[in-house]
């Protein structure tokens, strides 16, 4: 479906003579993305509203998908696979609030936030196999991460030490700890993938 409505889309800026014939795939994957975005960002949006927490899922959105795009990890198979898992992930964020005790288990939250800045600052960026980086791109997605974390990590800190905005901020310790465990997944999954393509090789 996705596919489709990008080549539509594609295909009404050459019409149009906005682009040329041979810049029809780039536009197309352009689209494509575009679309698999709005749809994953709408999903995650009304399970917020449904569950009175937009100003929350604005929140994580902030942090999660401006984090993600540097960072890599894993990626589902599919466009349906990755939507219900982001979706499964929301999910399953807003159960963990509901039922978790902030001001109990405030500095248990704080190491764990810190172990999962460290995780990401050793795996990221963490490539796609079919999208390999270039050293150069390597060191500037990393650094981009890096800052990116930095001013996620001021804000979170503040907030619970002083005590403020806890209800809003603690949704960017959520969106961390999923990229964490993002990049954790997919470095293994990249290990055993290597590790049958070399059986596969014997």
């Amino acid at each position: 479906m996705f596919k489709s409505l990008s080549y539509k889309f594609a295909n009404i800026l050459i019409k149009n003579n906005i682009i040329e014939n041979e810049d029809l795939e780039i536009y197309r994957y352009g689209f494509e993305t575009l679309i698999y975005f709005i749809v994953n960002i709408s999903v995650v949006l009304f399970i917020g509203i449904i569950f009175d927490r937009l100003i929350h899922t604005i929140v994580f959105l902030s942090c999660y998908c401006t984090l993600r795009q540097f960072t890599g990890g894993y990626h589902a198979k599919n466009y349906i696979e990755c939507t219900l898992t982001f979706a499964a992930i929301y999910l399953l964020t807003i159960f963990i609030d509901n039922n978790l005790d902030i001001e109990r288990y405030k500095y248990l939250i704080i190491l764990i936030y810190i172990f999962s800045i460290y995780i990401i600052y050793k795996l990221s960026p963490q490539e796609h196999r079919n999208k390999p980086l270039s050293e150069k791109e390597k060191v500037h997605y990393r650094s981009v991460a890096i800052k990116i974390i930095s001013f996620i990590s001021t804000i979170y800190m503040l907030s619970m030490l002083f005590d403020y905005l806890k209800e809003y901020t603690i949704y960017l310790f959520f969106a961390v700890i999923w990229i964490c465990i993002l990049l954790i997944i997919g470095l293994v999954k990249d290990f055993y993938c290597k590790k049958i393509d070399r059986y596969n090789n014997i």
